[in-house]
């Protein structure tokens, strides 16, 4: 009797051990999350090819993203995502619409696993002195699972954009397109529907 005491505690434990580490990522998967973009440096390549020296104002260089992503878990650790976003950097006003494919590794099959995260893509720029260009982001972050199908990406990273940039130079009537970059730090969450 005091051996059945002892082994149904410890099975019981095992079963709920193994249900909480059971794969809950696999078919399609949608995320949706705010995103701030913080401490953005702008700056243009090569300054010193420009006859004057072209500045962005240091104060309130930020920004703000929205990302829906529709993806697929080919494995409980893996999968791919395609992703559209609205991003608006403050300081000089820049809007921009980036369409991303990202790819996020997950370190265990089970719930609430960290994960490693990469995005690359083009952008589309709906401000009058930007034209499109292209972007790339890399996170870390961690799962937060709420139950088998829904929970929380919590996740830090490192964010950057380049377009081309139209502005005058030394002539009112010349005007000339170059590269503009933004790097940033990324916070952000995206709730997901497994």
């Amino acid at each position: 009797m005091r051996t059945l005491f002892f082994i149904l505690p410890l099975l019981f434990s095992l079963n709920l051990f193994s249900q909480d580490n059971t794969p809950h990522r696999k078919g399609l998967t949608f995320k949706i999350g705010p995103r701030y973009l913080g401490w953005t440096d702008v700056s243009i390549p090569n300054p010193e090819e420009y006859g004057e020296e072209i500045t962005f104002s240091e104060d309130g260089q930020y920004g703000k993203s929205l990302r829906l992503y529709a993806g697929y878990f080919l494995s409980p650790q893996l999968s791919l995502n395609l992703g559209f976003g609205l991003d608006r950097y403050e300081g000089y006003s820049a809007n921009t619409a980036p369409l991303v494919v990202q790819g996020n590794y997950y370190l265990s099959p089970g719930k609430n696993s960290f994960f490693a995260s990469a995005e690359v893509g083009t952008q589309i720029a709906f401000s009058e002195n930007l034209d499109k260009g292209y972007g790339f982001a890399l996170s870390l972050g961690r799962e937060i699972a709420f139950s088998d199908k829904t929970g929380l990406n919590v996740y830090l990273g490192y964010n950057f954009q380049q377009s081309r940039y139209e502005h005058e130079n030394k002539h009112p009537d010349v005007i000339y397109l170059d590269k503009l970059n933004r790097k940033s730090f990324i916070i952000g969450v995206d709730f997901v529907v497994f």
